[in-house]
């Protein structure tokens, strides 16, 4: 896959795990993508799934979270060698390796500004990232979210305490690049992870927004978000909103009563699709999420989304029941975790079988696994595949099955 034409713009490609395929001709990626699905689904899908470009390329990504770690030497050096703190991502196949990020070409475009006010405020106050070897240091990670279409910026800084120099941190970002929030992240275990146990807003509002437009019939349907530091939301704006436009397509094919909206996180997907059915009931586990989907559906004058905070197996147990007799009528979505449905949410779904289900994939070796049992009950209709990542292995598989 060696193309020596490809001009290759990051600083850090071959090191980082994160864009493999960068020296690869963008539309060779995107071949050797839909070739991996029609072998993977050769089997159960009759024809191949054709896969979207992604409208960018670069500095796509709303969210990166690159984490702070303590340098790392091939031979253990003296006791006395002080390791130095370093901020970026883990070298590739090197999870115990952090190489010093310049910039990230697939991340928000302010990244390096970023790095450098985060850097002028860790050295002026004297802030080490966490070792666990010796329980010194507080930093763990640090969040930067920028909004596509609004270009609202949020960041976070993960750590072990929050009595720090706060006011230093926003003015080298207010010098710097301005952002609309800001927050401290309370994390005090130990393992090294990007997110927090608690958020505390140190300044601005308490979210950033994000829009959502969908093109049909040529007039423009906007929806407005609001994301917060635990929010969950498609990395790639400009090609989520193609894989929902897409999904309004289909929700209008089936016109279904009632929408079941799976992993609903902050309510996306049933907000957009909230006027082509009477009900539309979105379930998550995470509190924030629905706190996030409530606010979302008032933002967006929508009424008849119902909120549920309950795993998603639990939820089809107790409640799909209630619906048995409407299945003729209902469509579910399901847009799992990279793990996907799991055995146990399959069997409640087909012990149901509403009459479509839209399943949005980020794992299709997850996805493999559970189309067989899916099939039993339900025939291929159609499917898209949408190149969120590229220069990435990464892709969104997105399925229509119709009960048979």
């Amino acid at each position: 896959m060696q193309n020596n034409k490809v001009e290759i713009r990051c600083p850090h490609f071959g090191i980082c795990g994160g864009c493999a395929f960068q020296n690869v001709p963008y539309k060779e990626q995107l071949k050797n993508k839909e070739m991996y699905l029609k072998n993977l689904f050769a089997d159960y899908i009759p024809s191949a799934i054709p896969i979207e470009p992604s409208s960018e390329i670069w500095h796509y990504r709303n969210k990166i979270d690159p984490v702070f770690s303590r340098e790392h030497f091939e031979t253990p050096p003296p006791a006395e060698i002080k390791r130095r703190t370093v901020l970026g991502f883990k070298r590739f196949r090197r999870w115990y390796d952090t190489f010093p990020m310049e910039d990230c070409l697939i991340g928000p475009c302010s990244v390096p500004d970023l790095l450098k006010a985060i850097h002028q405020w860790r050295e002026e106050n004297r802030c080490e990232a966490y070792d666990r070897r010796t329980k010194e240091g507080i930093l763990h990670a640090l969040l930067i979210r920028q909004s596509r279409r609004t270009s609202e910026r949020m960041v976070g800084i993960v750590t072990r305490e929050l009595n720090l120099n706060w006011e230093s941190l926003i003015e080298q970002l207010n010098k710097n690049v301005p952002c609309q929030s800001i927050y401290g992240g309370l994390y005090t275990r130990t393992a090294e992870v990007s997110q927090a146990q608690e958020w505390h807003l140190i300044h601005g509002q308490e979210v950033i927004h994000e829009k959502i437009v969908l093109n049909h019939e040529n007039t423009d349907m906007t929806f407005t978000f609001r994301i917060s530091p635990a929010s969950f939301f498609q990395a790639n704006t400009l090609s989520a909103e193609k894989m929902f436009l897409r999904i309004y397509q289909w929700t209008r094919e089936i016109t279904p009563e009632y929408i079941f909206d799976l992993y609903g996180g902050m309510g996306t997907i049933g907000i957009i699709l909230s006027h082509l059915a009477s009900k539309v009931f979105s379930v998550d586990c995470v509190p924030s999420s629905i706190e996030d989907g409530k606010i979302n559906a008032e933002l967006n004058n929508v009424v008849n989304v119902e909120f549920y905070l309950q795993k998603v197996r639990r939820f089809l147990s107790e409640q799909s029941p209630k619906f048995y007799k409407s299945s003729s009528s209902t469509l579910v979505i399901v847009d799992p975790p990279r793990e996907g449905l799991t055995l146990g949410v399959i069997k409640k779904l087909t012990q149901w079988r509403p009459k479509d289900i839209i399943y949005v994939s980020c794992n299709p070796k997850a996805l493999i696994r559970e189309l067989p049992y899916l099939l039993e009950y339900y025939q291929y209709k159609d499917g898209n595949a949408y190149d969120f990542f590229p220069h990435t292995p990464h892709f969104e598989t997105l399925l229509w099955l119709s009960r048979k």
